[in-house]
């Protein structure tokens, strides 16, 4: 009953969740896109501050907040944007403490590591918002990560069986990655073509790409929590735990199969 009450839960809110980011993303116009945007990326980014537990917190916020304006503001190259980026990782280095003093260097890399990816994520969603049907494509790739993510969910409750890394996520089984993996093939196939005109092919190509980026932006997430000793990023979403628990799969898929697309179109 328990776990029925806790799928329930996941469900709603992922349907909520993708109810408001397919508006957003298809009838938000500018600056509210990207005023929503910036909003997004300094929650999540201040979720990751408070999961490293560097301090003090609103030092770093103050810094990450200045770079998002920056970014939403159409600010600089990526190039650019990835100089500011290390000098966020250098400042963690030398101000970031826990509140025992000490700076956990693992922590730490895996904080950068997600934080460049996040970094990526609202760069390419920026960049696909300014291009012809790229709203389209980004919102048929997050119906293709998040459709993937609760078919992995749903199976591996029902039919997980072989674990796939269980010193890292110990939920996650191959079967449902296989289901996953599947879902986000037949969404991609069906959204992509009848929407933006791409070829099955490609979307079969583009599907199964975000899946295997999901699943690994899935455990990479589950590393850095493993490695600060929490469950959950956070609490903010039921069902879900954190911010970052929600778009885990979606920082590496978004740029990644972003790029790839608009070589694609380009």
């Amino acid at each position: 009953m328990r776990i029925e009450r806790e799928l329930l839960l996941r469900v709603v809110t992922a349907v909520f969740l993708f109810l408001a980011a397919t508006g957003w993303l298809l009838y938000a116009s500018d600056p509210w896109f990207q005023l929503v945007l910036a909003l997004f990326a300094i929650a999540a980014t201040s979720e990751l501050l408070t999961l490293l537990k560097l301090y003090p917190i609103r030092r770093f916020g103050v810094v990450t907040t200045a770079v998002w304006v920056y970014l939403m503001l159409g600010g600089g190259p990526l190039p650019a944007l990835l100089g500011l980026w290390l000098g966020w990782g250098v400042l963690a280095l030398a101000l970031g403490r826990d509140d025992a003093g000490r700076v956990s260097l693992p922590a730490l890399a895996m904080g950068c590591w997600m934080a460049f990816w996040l970094l990526l994520t609202v760069w390419m969603v920026l960049r696909l918002h300014h291009r012809p049907q790229g709203t389209l494509f980004l919102a048929g790739l997050c119906l293709v990560i998040w459709a993937s993510d609760i078919a992995a969910y749903v199976a591996g409750r029902q039919w997980g069986r072989r674990r796939l890394a269980p010193a890292i996520s110990p939920g996650k089984s191959i079967e449902g990655v296989v289901a996953g993996v599947l879902a986000a093939l037949v969404v991609g196939v069906l959204f992509w073509p009848a929407m933006v005109g791409m070829g099955r092919p490609a979307a079969l190509g583009l599907a199964l790409t975000a899946a295997v980026l999901g699943v690994a932006g899935d455990l990479m997430e589950s590393l850095l929590k493993r490695t600060v000793g929490v469950k959950e990023s956070g609490t903010l979403l039921p069902g879900h735990g954190g911010l970052l628990d929600r778009i885990d799969a979606l920082l590496p898929g978004v740029p990644v199969v972003g790029l790839l697309w608009l070589k694609l179109v380009s």
